[in-house]
């Protein structure tokens, strides 16, 4: 608990805008984060370069202070520092693999999809969609992302995305229910803040 103790105390003095404060933060953390991020973007299948891992440590830093120190505002203590550095890392990391590989298909398919005819209004409204879709995913946790891209992009049925998860086949449908809840909910502060 000690180590947590530091940990805490130095996200308390970068939050408070101490000086230095944020140099020995990111000091302390670069290199578990880019532990962490080379481990997730294998996981991926990707054999991250030095400078997609200095990308990724760079994303995570400026995730952090974006906001205010948003991030670090609302870090639960009750969890060691690391667990949420962790977190906020794979989140990065799921960003970086969705640029490299857009999450609904990019305009060429956008450009398919539409039926003959179409005015560019209404390619533009769908690519917009796809853009408030994309954003509302990323703020779902990596849990509720990942159940709604089984069933629904890659079409799995609920045995398979039960094998795929590693849950029991029947918390599948509860599971995918909270997932669409939370998306629904994102999707709406997203377009609240929109209008």
């Amino acid at each position: 608990m000690g180590r947590n103790r530091d940990d805490l105390e130095l996200v308390e003095r970068c939050v408070a805008g101490e000086p230095g404060a944020w140099r020995q933060f990111v000091d302390r953390f670069a290199p578990t984060v880019r532990a962490l991020a080379r481990r997730y973007l294998r996981l991926h299948g990707q054999m991250p370069d030095s400078s997609d891992l200095d990308d990724v440590v760079q994303d995570v830093f400026l995730a952090v202070t974006r906001r205010e120190f948003r991030l670090l505002k609302n870090y639960d203590p009750t969890y060691t520092f690391k667990t949420y550095l962790g977190v906020i890392t794979r989140t990065e990391v799921h960003r970086v693999l969705r640029k490299k590989r857009p999450l609904l298909g990019g305009p060429a398919e956008l450009e398919r999809a539409a039926p003959a005819g179409a005015d560019a209004s209404a390619g533009a409204e769908r690519a917009e969609e796809r853009e408030v879709l994309a954003t509302a995913m990323d703020e779902l946790p990596d849990r509720d992302a990942e159940i709604l891209r089984l069933r629904f992009l890659r079409e799995m049925d609920y045995k398979a995305i039960a094998t795929t998860l590693r849950i029991p086949e029947t918390s599948v449908g509860q599971t995918l229910y909270r997932a669409k809840q939370r998306l629904l909910d994102k999707l709406r502060g997203i377009l609240g803040i929109l209008v």
